[in-house]
């Protein structure tokens, strides 16, 4: 019992400090209010970081949390053959969130490279 408790512990600490980190990751400018009037391409390219920082912070902080219960999942399933499966697609699914993310980024900077913004 105490070993599961200072996984938790553990696991909480592990989750504070990743949320720090995309919240973090982000840079100084959050996400702003999606502008819905956009005429120029200066309000496009504004347009275009707002809902890609947003897609960004959302979904590296679902893969955050998939990665913690997936190590919560590893810890407490006792070896299972089905607990171990569940754990290692969290596991995947969280890696390919991060993909997603990451990407997003790089799309986002090609379309402004592109467009000369």
């Amino acid at each position: 019992m105490a070993k599961k408790i200072i996984a938790l512990v553990f696991l909480i600490a592990i989750l504070g400090v990743a949320m720090g980190s995309v919240a973090l990751a982000i840079g100084e400018t959050a996400p702003q209010k999606i502008p819905t009037n956009v005429k120029t391409g200066k309000q496009f390219i504004d347009l275009l970081n707002n809902i890609v920082n947003w897609i960004f912070v959302v979904v590296m902080v679902g893969a955050v949390i998939f990665i913690v219960l997936a190590g919560w999942q590893f810890i407490t399933g006792g070896g299972e053959p089905q607990n171990v499966t569940q754990a290692r697609s969290k596991l995947m699914w969280a890696a390919v969130g991060i993909a997603v993310a990451v990407l997003s980024q790089g799309i986002k900077a090609a379309v402004i490279n592109i467009i000369g913004g």
